[in-house]
């Protein structure tokens, strides 16, 4: 489970808040940390922040972690 986020990013918070009380473990990588937005767009596709990965599945940002985790209850 990896998490690409960004300081300062509500739907950041957002998202690691689903996963915290769904008590799923996940690496968050930071950009201009850990990763750059030409990375991001390079393994997503996308340019915006959060993007979550599960077992290698592109779930997408804070909205559709929300839908995917519903679905899997």
């Amino acid at each position: 489970m990896t998490v690409f986020t960004r300081e300062g990013c509500g739907y950041c918070v957002r998202a690691k808040g689903l996963l915290n009380d769904a008590g799923i473990a996940y690496e968050e990588l930071v950009l201009n940390r850990d990763y750059t937005e030409a990375s991001l767009r390079a393994v997503s596709g996308r340019s915006t922040v959060p993007q979550v990965f599960i077992n290698g599945q592109h779930i997408g940002g804070s909205e559709e972690l929300e839908s995917y985790l519903k679905q899997s209850r």
